[in-house]
């Protein structure tokens, strides 16, 4: 079983995964210049990467 350490790099590892193919997959990295509702939707998505992110912590430092 992991500690509450592994499930926190755990969640940390999948949520910075999840935000390099949501970007990949929406053209943040090309060369191309990105419309703006590109980027008020990645604007959006890394908001609520961020919230998993906290809740995450949370959940695994303080339960």
């Amino acid at each position: 079983m992991l500690s509450k350490f592994g499930i926190l790099v755990t969640i940390l590892v999948l949520v910075l995964l999840f935000f390099f193919v949501i970007s990949l997959g929406a053209g943040a990295f090309s060369k191309d210049k990105i419309k703006p509702e590109t980027k008020r939707y990645l604007k959006s998505v890394n908001i609520l990467l961020i919230i998993i992110a906290v809740v995450g912590a949370i959940l695994v430092l303080f339960l």
